[in-house]
């Protein structure tokens, strides 16, 4: 029992489709590529964050699911999903051709060799730096506002239904 509710939590968890044909040309697919590296976003590095991810979210699966589970089953899962994983971000290359379509789609070769060459300078390697965390900083920012003005909008709609004679 406990096997088929870790196999069906996993499967449903890893079942992501890829879509649609990859027309980009070769190209382009190696601009891709310079980009998502300088990025951080190469295939190790993304491989190790789904592997991360995984391994999170399956060891809590487990946990739920069970009281006393065999702490090997706990290495396996981690050997398994790495391993996965690894076969189909590093070596198959499945990030690169999510990402291919879906960068072709929005850059011409000629833009994405300028910021290849922007990011090649000390303003572009600063800017792939800092911008995760301005990011980060930006979203904690928004929910410090959502929280500062979440109440008010509360009272005023509350309010508004109470006069409009809505429950």
């Amino acid at each position: 029992m406990k096997h088929s509710i870790l196999i069906s939590a996993f499967t449903l968890i890893f079942s992501f489709n890829t879509y649609a044909a990859n027309d980009t040309d070769a190209e382009k697919k190696k601009l891709i590529e310079v980009l998502l590296e300088q990025t951080g976003q190469s295939a190790i590095t993304i491989g190790k964050q789904f592997s991360d991810a995984f391994i999170q979210q399956m060891t809590m699966v487990l946990k739920q699911s069970q009281q006393d589970i065999d702490p090997k089953a706990f290495d396996i899962l981690e050997e398994e999903i790495k391993l996965i994983i690894d076969e189909e971000i590093v070596q198959n290359g499945a990030f690169k051709e999510l990402m291919f379509p879906i960068y072709s789609k929005h850059f011409t070769a000629a833009e994405l060799k300028k910021m290849i060459e922007l990011n090649n300078t000390e303003f572009g390697k600063k800017m792939i730096k800092v911008m995760p965390m301005i990011t980060q900083e930006g979203m904690m920012a928004g929910q410090q506002l959502g929280q500062l003005i979440g109440p008010k909008i509360q009272a005023r709609v509350a309010a508004r239904f109470q006069k409009e004679g809505i429950q």
